[in-house]
């Protein structure tokens, strides 16, 4: 038997384990972290909150993603950094689950 509900999303969710950092307007870290699953339109992040995460708030995040292999095979990162909105937050523990929505993408 398939139970269906209600989804409120616009588009499909991807298992991703990227770094993650959450930083405010002047750039310091409010937490520290890995992304749970990505989309078109967000961001679900497991993170060390090292500050107050102002609800609703717009915030920067900086991601690692893997790229290609340099010349010597060693793996190759690049960072990318977004504008996002605060949509959710959850104390896991000692850790916290941020839903984050992507405003603009800044590099």
């Amino acid at each position: 038997m398939t139970v269906r509900t209600a989804e409120k999303r616009r588009s499909i969710r991807v298992p991703a384990a990227y770094g993650a950092t959450i930083r405010d307007r002047r750039g310091c870290a409010l937490a520290r972290g890995r992304t749970a699953n990505i989309s078109e339109h967000g961001v679900f992040i497991i993170a060390h909150p090292l500050a107050r995460l102002p609800k609703a708030a717009q915030v920067y995040l900086e991601m690692i993603l893997p790229s290609a292999r340099d010349s010597h095979g060693r793996p190759w990162r690049r960072t990318v950094y977004y504008l996002c909105r605060i949509v959710r937050t959850e104390r896991l523990g000692h850790l916290v689950a941020v839903g984050l929505e992507f405003v603009k993408k800044l590099t």
